[in-house]
């Protein structure tokens, strides 16, 4: 593990053209975070992944490969410059919940903000649920599904008609839930919604590995599929 690992590196400035650093945006959302060799997060609009090398005081990131989404002005012209200045990182410089990273001048080309990974204490709402038949659906509308994960263990929320309740616990990058408890009501609609329920106890019932990149909670399988995505509430 490096002095990088370990942290949800939210942007907090970037070097413009001149070479000056500007402030993200308000309502703009860039981080990185590094694992073992790799590096993934959000460039302000769109996810991105790839590799780096070396150690803190000289480095290589990418090449980095993303998705291909198109966002507003702001969050288009922070993934640019963002995307641009990871290519030209050259060494980093870490301490506290502070990480600079420079160029081969020495000068600071993108500066972030720290915070700890952490699951416990955070309303989860769920964006997707594994189907069981090889995809992930979006939620039915006019649905919720929810997880809040305590720091004593247990794990509770709602199924989208149903609380339930059970046991978590992680050890690195593995976690365990449940088996998890719910009651049995039915709910006349909308259409899908106990489908729906049932395909997510099923999918919370198969995750055995968590990620976590800034605001959203991917739990998957031992395969590696992807069962249920979530985004801090």
């Amino acid at each position: 593990m490096t002095a990088l690992d370990g942290f949800d590196w939210r942007l907090l400035a970037y070097a413009g053209d001149d070479g000056d650093l500007r402030d993200v945006p308000s309502g703009v959302a860039a981080s990185v975070r590094f694992e073992g060799a790799h590096v993934s997060g959000s460039s302000g609009c769109n996810r991105f992944a790839g590799g780096w090398s070396g150690s803190v005081e000289a480095l290589a990131v990418g090449p980095l490969a993303g998705t291909m989404m198109a966002c507003e002005n702001d969050a288009m012209a922070v993934e640019a410059a963002f995307l641009r200045r990871m290519s030209e990182v050259a060494r980093a410089i870490a301490g506290g919940d502070r990480l600079d990273l420079l160029g081969a001048d020495a000068r600071v080309l993108l500066r972030f903000q720290a915070s700890r990974v952490t699951l416990a204490g955070i309303a989860w709402h769920a964006t997707g649920v594994n189907n069981g038949r090889g995809g992930v659906a979006s939620l039915v509308e006019g649905t919720a599904i929810t997880a809040e994960l305590g720091e004593d263990g247990r794990i509770a929320g709602s199924a989208g008609c149903n609380p339930y309740g059970g046991t978590w616990s992680i050890d690195g990058e593995a976690i365990t839930i449940g088996p998890l408890a719910t009651m049995r009501r039915m709910r006349p609609g909308p259409d899908g919604v106990m489908d729906q329920e049932q395909a997510y106890l099923a999918a919370m019932a198969r995750v055995v590995a968590w990620r976590l990149d800034g605001e959203r909670l991917e739990l998957r399988s031992g395969d590696g599929a992807l069962q249920v995505a979530f985004r801090a509430g």
